[in-house]
């Protein structure tokens, strides 16, 4: 045991660099992870080393007592021969260079400053589960029996991110235009790699396109009092002055997608922006684009005035529509005089049509 500890107390003074500095770059990560983990509480540990020791000599003495056990015993993860270990596991245990998992190859292990160890696979599988678009970025979640075609650790159940070049593709061919979540995707992917504290990453090699599901269209009309401005007839203008007062989703249900975009329209119309804001989709799980009333009235307010023949309601007014039902819960509404022009509704959690964010594609 003497020998060990002076082992120990050996390699600590050959391996602590005389200055700890770091890089543009990683202050960055820091930042990065210091704002990714902000929101998340911390269990405090009990102190078990002298308290005269600082937190970065405990890491090292913490490490290399392991590092010395480990060649003692025999037990190592093999990466340029350390031990690689994240908050207490191990990564990936006993597999070094050349080892298979799932039909993946294991390239190499690697590790940074901020304690986050990479496993980098070779391999190629198809996978679904469900594509989820938050903050502009878009992310797999894997079905099980996906996972069971991963390189992944016994018990992980990762969220699968992606380049910014395979994001912007995979938005283009499943229509993510918005803060939604698609189902049933499946992807070919051909890299993978593993994080012990972040998302695990892909590199798509092909997207699966879906079925075009078999959509019904119906035209309709508007109603224009003098040929200029829109009105609601009965008993839809009924409908409008219940909304408008109580702000309840149930006095909408019942209605079809084409009847909650006219109520939205009338909104525009007369400027009523609260009753605007209330026909958004209001589902706890689905993220808003503005948080609230006023941070809406705020962006109307600031946003820079348009000619009149640019605007959603001129466009409207002056040419066909159709109502175009998706499946049982998306529909949008086609504006047949402005190609590709459409504007989306879908079905909140209680089977009621609500007005999509960002609703104009």
């Amino acid at each position: 045991m003497a020998e060990l500890k002076q082992e120990v107390k050996q390699t600590i003074n050959a391996s602590w660099p005389e200055e700890a500095i770091f890089t543009e770059e990683e202050k960055q990560r820091v930042r990065s992870r210091i704002g990714s983990y902000a929101i998340q509480s911390k269990k405090m540990k009990k102190d078990y080393v002298p308290k005269a020791l600082t937190a970065a000599a405990v890491a090292g003495f913490v490490i290399l007592m392991g590092g010395i056990a480990g060649n003692q015993t025999g037990f190592f993860n093999q990466q340029n021969g350390e031990q690689i270990v994240s908050e207490g596991k191990p990564f990936y245990p006993g597999m070094a260079s050349g080892d298979m998992l799932n039909g993946w190859e294991l390239k190499k292990i690697d590790s940074n400053s901020n304690g986050n160890s990479i496993a980098v696979f070779a391999g190629k599988a198809e996978v679904a589960g469900t594509l989820e678009f938050q903050k502009e970025n878009v992310f797999l979640l894997p079905d099980q029996a996906s996972l069971e075609q991963l390189p992944i650790m016994e018990g992980k159940n990762p969220r699968i991110s992606f380049s910014e070049k395979d994001q912007q593709m995979l938005k283009k061919v499943f229509g993510i235009a918005s803060a939604v979540k698609v189902e049933e995707v499946s992807l070919i992917i051909n890299e993978y790699r593993a994080h012990s504290t972040l998302d695990d990453q892909a590199k798509v090699l092909e997207a699966v396109i879906p079925k075009e599901p078999e959509r019904t269209s119906t035209p309709f009309h508007l109603f224009l009092k003098d040929g200029k401005d829109l009105v609601l007839t009965e008993p839809l203008n009924h409908v409008y002055k219940e909304f408008s007062m109580r702000k309840e989703d149930e006095i909408l249900r019942g209605l079809s997608p084409a009847e909650v975009f006219q109520l939205y329209l009338f909104a525009e119309e007369v400027e009523d922006y609260f009753t605007q804001y209330a026909l958004f989709n209001h589902d706890p799980d689905v993220e808003k684009t503005f948080k609230t009333v006023n941070d809406y009235l705020q962006a109307i307010n600031e946003s820079p005035s348009l000619a009149e023949e640019q605007t959603l309601l001129y466009k409207v007014k002056n040419g066909p529509l159709e109502e175009v039902i998706i499946d049982d819960s998306s529909a949008y509404i086609s504006i047949l005089k402005e190609e590709g022009l459409g504007f989306g509704l879908s079905k909140n959690s209680d089977g009621i049509w609500k007005v999509n964010w960002m609703p104009t594609q």
